[in-house]
């Protein structure tokens, strides 16, 4: 990852007008993944009045270079169709649908987006970073285990497994990016007082 890629990165919320490009990102790697044979998310799932009948705006958040929306993720306290257990839930942040345009593949924006997500959630006082994936796929697995995530599964009540990534804010040994936090557009300042993210 170059480090002018990294300097240019600037990570905040989207709002009303940008749901469409945060939706064609999530698309395009729905697409993406069926094509290989692995189906990651079901398209009625991500479309805008699906996303806004589930998520506020302000929980929906895009990677931008140069103004240019590159990358996208979900972040609130619930864990979806995922039952994790009640421990994990009231300690973690939950992050869901992580994407990255596949022009952008390969160059370190996901492990960007997520070292944003576990600074905001330290500093919201959540221990554990928690992505809601239930993915097949052995390459992303393998990813997020180097981004410091330990896969989870478990059973629900209807006896199928399911899969989520779990982070332990507290005892990462993965180091965040050398780029200082403020360079990836995060606003200390805006965060001064922890306030939970309420669905």
């Amino acid at each position: 990852m170059s480090s002018e890629t990294a300097t240019n990165m600037v990570v905040r919320a989207i709002s009303s007008i940008e749901l469409y490009q945060f939706c064609e990102l999530l698309m395009e790697a729905a697409s993406w993944f069926e094509s290989r044979g692995e189906p990651l998310w079901k398209f009625h799932q991500i479309t805008p009045h699906s996303l806004l009948a589930n998520h506020r705006l302000d929980e929906m958040y895009m990677g931008y270079i140069a103004g240019k929306p590159v990358a996208a993720m979900i972040l609130n306290n619930r864990s979806g169709a995922i039952d994790v257990a009640p421990e994990v839930r009231r300690e973690s942040l939950f992050m869901h649908k992580l994407t990255v345009n596949r022009d952008y593949a390969g160059k370190g924006l996901a492990k960007l987006m997520v070292d944003w997500a576990r600074c905001y959630a330290l500093k919201q006082g959540f221990t554990l970073l928690s992505l809601i994936c239930n993915c097949r796929d052995e390459r992303l697995r393998w990813t997020l285990s180097q981004f410091g995530f330990e896969e989870v599964e478990l059973l629900n009540a209807q006896y199928q497994l399911q899969r989520y990534f779990c982070l332990d804010l507290d005892h990462c040994n993965v180091p965040l990016e050398s780029v200082p936090v403020d360079a990836l557009g995060f606003d200390f300042a805006i965060m001064s007082e922890a306030k939970p993210l309420m669905g």
